[in-house]
């Protein structure tokens, strides 16, 4: 059964704003708007005065009306300081209180003409009477009405003088005057409640609305920076992406040129690093694609962070070494409750940025038991980020400072998404990260992760006694790409498999005398086939579950929603020889 969810401390906030607004508002309209209210009463208290001057002693009229000319200036000076105050002044209590007991006193003054001008035996001026205190009540229902309470405390007395006073009388007239002045009264009161739901209604809308409008303010606001964020990394981008590219074309044009074995490797070797350097820039977009799409789904479980910074002194020790940076990466036997490969992708960034801005120095990862937590720090002896950017660093393409050394000599700032995504993987698994910084000193970045008991650790199996799961499978690669067939055949067959190459499912059943032990396609094949179509149909062709994986160059969430959706593993172009047979082995083990 669906059931409302309880507010939050956030909207508990929010309402009370609201309500302070509302009344905020209200007094404006009693105090300022309530003047005119002042006016119409003098005119009419002269009026009522002029009209009586011949039937009710001088001296009641006179006394009475001086009694109203000192509480019309009361009224009038208590609005001039509302207006003077309350600006500053947010005790709306307070100037509520004064309002209606200012109310209360006007509408008692009322009451008491009701009693001191009453006229015996002269109907007509009872009637009169009667139309000027009626008067009082629907002036006082213009303005008074936004808060019921002040409508209450201005018309209550005297509606009860006159049903009282007439009430008194001896004929069937009087009484019904009394009856009328009552029914009159919760007639208004009715009326004054609509008015006062109305008006807080309004209100209520009208912020809706400026609140929607702020809202959209910012959001266009964060649409203007995100196209100028990615303006920047287009051009980064192109740059970076460029960079590899060109220099990949300048090698195989050596290559194709070079006899000497020693400098036909040299070259290889600079293919290699090209490559991994395009991988990089990849992955990081990647990452980033699949933060935003949202999914990412954290497989959380307890592990031994030792294992997890091994691996991190294994992959970045020949980088440190190259820049003449010492690496200390400090063993620890803790565990930690995380997701080991999104944890590892934090720590991997983080270690990267510290090599790539430190030009002397070291680098050091380390853990440190914190309470329930064990924070993972890198330290590192660069450039530092200066305070007014601590908090930048993390957002989108955001790039620090100038350009640094690449490994081949040349200059290059990266895309700016590396804190981007420890930042977001940081969220996304519920690990606080933090900074701590002096430029030109160096910096500490910290990851607290959830501690977890401390377990036995199985023996890691031997090379040896772990046989290979891909040798002799048969594997069908499905693309209509010709040059990425020719090269998947190639890639597995020097593994060991025998594959079958199609670039759609009629070609891939043509060459299959058998069921396969694994299915390879891509994405997006001919005349608007998808691999996930062609994947099920050979599964329900064989009547079996057959392995299969996803090769894609599109990294929108849409596709990466629709893969996750049907079950099958995703991977994105470009696609190194070591992802690939990591998943083709995970599949076929």
């Amino acid at each position: 059964m669906w059931r409302k969810a309880a507010p939050t401390p956030d909207d508990a906030v929010a309402a009370l704003d609201a309500d302070r607004t509302i009344l905020a508002e209200q007094l404006r309209v009693l105090y300022i708007e309530g003047q005119r209210l002042i006016l119409t009463g003098v005119a009419a208290a002269l009026i009522l005065v002029w009209v009586l001057w011949d039937h009710v002693p001088h001296g009641i009229l006179l006394g009475w009306l001086a009694a109203f000319g000192v509480y019309s200036l009361a009224r009038a000076a208590l609005a001039r300081a509302f207006r003077r105050r309350a600006a500053t002044d947010t005790d709306h209590r307070a100037w509520l209180r004064r309002v209606l007991w200012a109310l209360a006193v006007g509408g008692s003054l009322w009451a008491v003409a009701c009693f001191l001008f009453y006229v015996p035996e002269r109907i007509e001026y009872q009637l009169f009477l009667v139309t000027m205190l009626l008067g009082a009540v629907v002036s006082g229902l213009v303005t008074l009405a936004v808060y019921l309470p002040a409508y209450l405390a201005f018309v209550t007395p005297f509606i009860a003088a006159t049903a009282i006073r007439y009430g008194l009388g001896a004929d069937p007239l009087h009484w019904g005057i009394a009856l009328a002045a009552v029914v009159t009264f919760f007639l208004f009161i009715n009326f004054a409640r609509f008015i006062q739901n109305s008006f807080v209604e309004q209100l209520r809308l009208r912020m809706t609305l400026a609140e929607r409008n702020r809202e959209l303010a910012e959001r266009n606001r964060e649409v203007e920076h995100a196209n100028l964020a990615k303006s920047r990394f287009l051009a980064v981008a192109s740059h970076d992406l460029r960079q590899p590219l060109h220099a990949l074309n300048l090698f195989a044009a050596q290559l194709n040129d070079q006899a000497d074995p020693a400098e036909r490797a040299r070259l290889v070797d600079r293919i290699d690093a090209a490559i991994a350097s395009m991988n990089e820039l990849f992955n990081a977009l990647l990452d980033m694609s699949k933060l935003d799409a949202g999914v990412l789904a954290p497989d959380i479980a307890d592990f031994p962070v030792g294992h997890l910074l091994d691996r991190i002194e294994t992959t970045f020790a020949a980088a440190a070494s190259e820049k003449g940076l010492r690496l200390s990466v400090v063993p620890s036997r803790a565990w930690v409750r995380s997701d080991a490969i999104l944890l590892e992708r934090i720590l991997l960034n983080l270690v990267s940025n510290a090599i790539r801005y430190t030009s002397s120095g070291g680098v050091v990862v380390g853990c440190r038991r914190r309470g329930d937590s064990v924070r993972i720090e890198v330290w590192d002896s660069g450039i530092g980020v200066a305070p007014d950017q601590q908090q930048s660093i993390f957002g989108e393409f955001y790039q620090v400072g100038a350009p640094v050394p690449d490994q081949g000599g040349g200059r290059r700032v990266g895309l700016g998404l590396g804190l981007s995504i420890v930042d977001g993987l940081g969220r996304l698994l519920g690990h606080p990260i933090d900074l701590v910084s002096r430029p030109g000193k160096g910096s500490r970045f910290a990851v607290s992760v959830p501690r977890a008991a401390v377990r036995q650790v199985a023996p890691v199996p031997t090379l040896e006694a772990i046989s290979d799961p891909a040798r002799d499978k048969l594997i069908v690669v499905i693309d209509d790409d010709a040059l990425v067939l020719d090269g998947m055949r190639g890639l597995l067959q020097g593994w060991g498999c025998r594959v079958v190459t199609a670039d759609s499912e009629k070609a891939a059943l043509g060459g299959l005398a058998g069921q396969p032990n694994l299915v390879i396609s891509d994405y997006f094949l001919a005349n608007g086939t998808t691999g996930i179509d062609v994947i099920g149909r050979l599964r329900a062709r064989f009547a079996a579950a057959i392995p299969a994986f996803l090769i894609s160059g599109d990294t929108t969430s849409e596709r990466m929603r629709e893969a996750e959706a049907s079950g099958l593993p995703l991977l994105h172009k470009p696609v190194t020889p070591m992802a690939l047979r990591s998943m083709v082995n995970q599949l076929l083990r």
